[in-house]
């Protein structure tokens, strides 16, 4: 079963609570200050996806179907962190 866009509801369920997940440890590290992500984030959300990977069976796939939807994703909103935005 799919919504009206195609996606399967247990992908929606799991894109909003990851997001919920991300966002509360992220908030959990704002209060240090400066410019944002900050070392302390960075190094959360390392932690997190490498935990996360740790218990997905073929990780080593889902990374690779990871850095293509990441590549992809750059080449729609290059993200302002980015060292070097497209073009050069």
């Amino acid at each position: 079963m799919t919504d009206a866009l195609g996606k399967d509801p247990r992908e929606i369920w799991a894109a909003a609570t990851a997001m919920h997940i991300v966002d509360g440890a992220l908030s959990a590290s704002e209060r240090s200050g400066g410019p944002l992500p900050n070392a302390d984030q960075v190094a959360l959300l390392r932690e997190i996806a490498k935990r996360a990977l740790w218990h997905i069976p073929n990780s080593a796939d889902e990374v690779r179907k990871l850095v293509r939807y990441i590549d992809i994703e750059n080449l729609r909103q290059p993200n302002s962190f980015d060292e070097d935005p497209p073009g050069g």
